[in-house]
């Protein structure tokens, strides 16, 4: 994973809050219609887990 480029569309992991490359995440989950973004696969097993939890206090990060 490289440096964050601040002129791409920048996502937030819900798990983190790490600030990532839209078009280089690989790891993601669907949820109630909606798309989160992972900087690791620990990160999104967490969410999976207990996606409420995370999206409790997540307002979508863009």
């Amino acid at each position: 994973m490289g440096v964050l480029d601040p002129r791409l569309m920048a996502v937030v992991d819900p798990v983190c809050h790490m600030k990532l490359d839209e078009q280089a995440v690989k790891f993601k989950s669907e949820y109630k219609g909606k798309t989160y973004n992972f900087c690791s696969l620990s990160c999104k097993k967490k969410f999976d887990e207990n996606p409420e939890k995370y999206i409790e206090f997540f307002s979508g990060g863009d």
